[in-house]
């Protein structure tokens, strides 16, 4: 009974929450070169709203019938169907490319690949509820509900293809300058284009990147990724709903440092509580290796000397190496720098396409990844552990409106808690 109450509670606030979002994105009467240069490719995030909005109401009117009742192993079969299709379909995709670029006939392949995309869609609504009902359950038990077990926004998610994202940040520093929604479909060849006459015409460096999940309402969730994953990044957009409703996330875009505060709280609350939802439908998760004690790694310029290449630490020296050059002034030393570097990292099998101050302004907002020289990362990672649950550290940052007085609050807690012996 309260799964049908919760449902027929969501849809009102649909409507509201899209509205919402859709009016804060509608505004395209200024558009800024970034949006005039990709202006062919442009997302329509109005046409989004609607058509995703109609299809989760007729079926959530459909499921919430007495007769369309099923058991929980019933919906839990659906997701492992999902995502077992879901890992046939990128499997034949390669097969295909494989084909293709041999000079093989593929039509088979084709038919087999639409055959597998329309079976998988048929399970996706059920899929999506089945997701969205664990995740809501692990968030009322982590106390970030209400009312009892009503959440406010509902957790509500979208298995489908994301658009693309363009950044853009000046060449001299890096800075998400501009951000701009492309269409999913755009080929490499027009991102590529993209990206040189923002260079060219206005001395911009530029990215068309994928993005993990894009804050939609109901959140935009790729459908080509993992179960666990999809847990967590479920939860992460999730999570930027939650906050836009307090001073966390109403002050997001007060500067660099809020939005990485932000980003950062989303991704390190989304992984815990993801993993929660993804153990309660069957998952297992494996403990991480533990590495020796007193173990220390510094990247050396020869990597192909190391028997292991470490990501990590490579990627770090290298934005730590572009700010300097950058803050020196030497910005054609610093690209041509970044492009060495790409290839390095290409040559170790990380198939970067392009390294440049947007690459690092995209990556560099997401404290805990080694694209970013934020200590922002570190900082909260010093609360959560001081915090009692992920649900109390939510509660906690989400009434933060600074960053200033994030950081008072966490040297008040670690001035008031015992050191370790």
């Amino acid at each position: 009974m309260l799964t049908k109450l919760r449902r027929l509670i969501k849809w009102p606030v649909l409507g509201v929450l899209g509205l919402l979002i859709v009016t804060l994105g509608s505004d395209v009467r200024h558009l800024n070169v970034a949006q005039r240069v990709a202006s062919p490719y442009l997302f329509n995030l109005a046409e989004w709203e609607v058509d995703n909005f109609l299809g989760k109401w007729v079926h959530r009117l459909a499921s919430s019938a007495p007769w369309s009742s099923s058991s929980g192993e019933d919906a839990y079969e659906k997701v492992r169907e999902y995502f077992r299709l879901g890992e046939e379909v990128g499997r034949l995709g390669r097969d295909l490319g494989a084909a293709a670029a041999d000079g093989r006939d593929a039509a088979s392949l084709e038919v087999e690949l639409v055959g597998l995309r329309d079976e998988r869609d048929g399970l996706r609504s059920d899929v999506e509820e089945t997701i969205e009902g664990t995740i809501s359950f692990v968030v009322v038990d982590e106390g970030l509900s209400t009312f009892r077990e009503f959440i406010f926004p509902p957790v509500d998610i979208r298995l489908s293809d994301l658009p693309k994202l363009l950044i853009a940040s000046p060449r001299d520093k890096i800075e998400r300058k501009h951000d701009v929604l492309l269409r999913s479909g755009i080929k490499l060849g027009e991102r590529e284009e993209i990206e040189d006459r923002l260079f060219s015409e206005s001395d911009l460096s530029a990215l068309v990147e994928d993005i993990g999940g894009l804050a939609t309402y109901p959140a935009s969730i790729p459908t080509n990724q993992p179960l666990r994953w999809t847990m967590q990044i479920s939860t992460h957009e999730w999570l930027h709903h939650y906050l836009f409703f307090r001073p966390l996330g109403q002050n997001m875009f007060n500067g660099d440092d809020m939005v990485t505060l932000n980003e950062t709280v989303a991704s390190i609350a989304g992984n815990e509580i993801g993993d929660r939802a993804y153990e309660l439908l069957g998952g297992v998760i494996e403990p991480d290796p533990v590495d020796g004690e007193g173990d220390s790694y510094e990247a050396d310029a020869n990597v192909e000397n190391e028997e292991e290449f470490d990501f990590d630490a490579e990627m770090r020296k290298t934005r730590t190496r572009v700010d300097q050059l950058l803050e020196e002034g030497k910005i054609e030393e610093a690209e041509l720098y970044m492009e060495r570097r790409r290839r390095m990292f290409v040559e170790n099998g990380f198939h970067i396409r392009k390294l440049n101050q947007a690459y690092f302004a995209f990556y560099g907002t997401y404290a805990d990844t080694p694209a970013s020289v934020s200590p922002i990362g570190g900082q909260l990672e010093r609360f959560r552990s001081l915090m009692p649950d992920v649900g109390a550290f939510v509660s906690a940052m989400a009434d933060f409106s600074s960053y200033d007085r994030f950081l008072e609050a966490l040297e008040a807690l670690e001035a008031n808690t015992p050191s370790s012996p």
